[in-house]
């Protein structure tokens, strides 16, 4: 697992994770929305790849200055690599690496509702209200160790 920011992603790094990105959350859970939010220019970029080089899982986290918050998002992992414990992998690593740079931020992620007993297993507890985004219901959790 490795880590970029922006500026530092190859052209074939950013069209796989666009590509993962969009097979996952667009067309397998169809959910209509625009995935590319403007966001990714000020994130820093997790990504696994399989022995053939093929991007398999994917996430990024960017800080809010304004809220003094690090938020995780778009935690994707490619059909052929889900159970196999990549996903822990990468939130972990992701939490040790957010708590290294930014030890006072309040660190958030927005979950799907099938997927907030997996974060909460690793330390997420819900806030707020459910709600839709792009079709799928979503909850607001915070890392609470």
């Amino acid at each position: 697992m490795y880590h970029k920011t922006f500026e530092e992603l190859t052209k074939d790094e950013l069209y796989a994770l666009a590509k993962l990105r969009q097979q996952v959350f667009i067309v397998e859970q169809n959910s209509i929305y625009c995935d590319l939010d403007d966001c990714d220019q000020e994130a820093i970029h997790y990504m696994e790849c399989d022995p053939q080089d093929r991007l398999i899982a994917y996430a990024r986290y960017r800080k809010v200055s304004q809220l003094d918050e690090v938020k995780i998002e778009r935690v994707v992992l490619a059909a052929q690599a889900r159970g196999l414990g990549l996903g822990k992998s990468l939130i972990v690593t992701m939490l040790q690496d957010i708590q290294l740079e930014y030890p006072v931020a309040k660190i958030t992620l927005s979950s799907q509702i099938d997927a907030s007993e997996f974060y909460q297993r690793l330390g997420f507890v819900e806030f707020g209200e459910v709600y839709d985004d792009g079709g799928i219901m979503h909850v607001g959790m915070v890392y609470m160790p």
